[in-house]
């Protein structure tokens, strides 16, 4: 594991920039688009680049390098927020930067997940996922709080010149990894059942449904939390919280595929039943202990499970399909918070992950599959 420090310190102030960024981008992009639609087509336009070409992009990190794509994504990712912070601002600026920002993620997403079984021994990689899950969440959680901090004295561009500088930090430190790096693992010596980009398509089917169910909260929780409970910003901040403290717990714990499915659906049904905040603070952590669990579970059983010579084209197609169905979850569920409500929304969203558990206990290849995994 002592290997995985320079990776490890680099995904974590990267994750810090990029909570931080997040909230930047979507003020900058309100400011000076005028409405929420603006704010809409920014994040829209970052997730294009995934959903357009995660595969073809996972096949460049097979092709060529995981370490060297890393670095590149996140070269990209660097200029693409140097841009939106020093660059003067119109419609067709903030767009095609974030298409840059996106296409830095789309590439960065499958090759540090491809890259990290070259860093640690085959023992160490279900700690390591844990601990690469939980930096990511951290940066989640810490992020927009210090960028609520920064911007009672700043304006959004600080934060996205900062954002801009973890970008390449993080590239000065992965090559700190450049010749330390464990050769891939011959097919024929590995010691559990490798399972082909085909065969996975359950796999790869379950996850964007956990992501479309998952993310079409988004905006309930907004709803819930301000007109049905009446906690107003206060408690839909907390409701936030509460998820990302659970899914920081959930990427902590040991990977567990079903488990995670079905904490998902009964925190959600939880949250849309709670009569009281702190209830449903309580059930929102639950489900997020869930989707944390879930994230950290799949990435495992790709990188165990899949030859190491596809893992650059089977995270890019994971994570093709999970940018599609967060992109229609973005629309579904403010559609549905806006028509029946927050609690109704989350109702929808847990009975949506009770199906997806039973779906998932169906396929035959897949439970044969998690059992050798986990």
């Amino acid at each position: 594991m002592h290997r995985a420090r320079p990776f490890f310190a680099a995904h974590l102030q990267s994750s810090l920039g990029t909570g931080a960024g997040y909230v930047a981008i979507l003020l900058l992009a309100y400011e000076h688009l005028g409405n929420a639609w603006g704010a809409t087509a920014v994040l829209l336009a970052d997730l294009a680049p995934a959903m357009l070409l995660g595969p073809l992009l996972g096949g460049l990190i097979d092709r060529t390098s995981r370490l060297g794509c890393a670095i590149v994504a996140d070269v990209i990712g660097a200029l693409a927020f140097a841009g939106l912070a020093f660059l003067p601002h119109s419609t067709t600026s903030l767009v095609l930067l974030a298409l840059v920002a996106g296409l830095s993620s789309a590439l960065l997403r499958p090759a540090t997940c491809a890259l990290l079984p070259a860093i640690v021994s085959r023992e160490e990689l279900t700690k390591a996922n844990g601990i690469f899950g939980a930096v990511r969440e951290i940066g989640q959680l810490a992020g927009p709080a210090a960028a609520a901090g920064v911007l009672l004295f700043a304006a959004p561009s600080t934060l996205l010149a900062f954002n801009a500088a973890t970008f390449a930090v993080s590239a000065l430190l992965l090559t700190r990894l450049r010749g330390k790096l464990n050769a891939p693992v011959a097919d024929e010596d590995e010691q559990t059942p490798s399972m082909s980009l085909r065969a996975a398509r359950p796999l790869f089917i379950t996850s964007a449904a956990v992501m479309l169910v998952a993310g079409a909260t988004n905006v309930a929780e907004l709803v819930l939390a301000r007109d049905e409970l009446g906690a107003g910003g206060t408690g839909f901040a907390m409701l936030v919280t509460a998820f990302g403290c659970g899914m920081l717990a959930g990427s902590l714990t040991p990977p567990r595929y079903l488990l995670s499915i079905a904490l998902l659906a009964v925190g959600l049904l939880g949250t849309a039943a709670a009569p009281t905040l702190p209830l449903a603070m309580l059930a929102f952590a639950v489900a997020g202990v869930g989707n944390g669990l879930f994230i950290v579970t799949v990435r495992n059983l790709i990188q165990t499970t899949i030859p190491e010579r596809s893992h650059g084209r089977a995270f890019g197609v994971l994570d093709a399909i999970d940018s599609w169905a967060f992109g229609a979850a973005i629309l579904a569920g403010g559609a549905l918070a806006a028509s029946v409500g927050g609690r109704i929304t989350f109702a929808i969203a847990g009975t949506g992950a009770l199906l997806v558990l039973i779906a998932a206990l169906r396929p035959k290849e897949v439970t044969t599959w998690v059992a050798s995994g986990n």
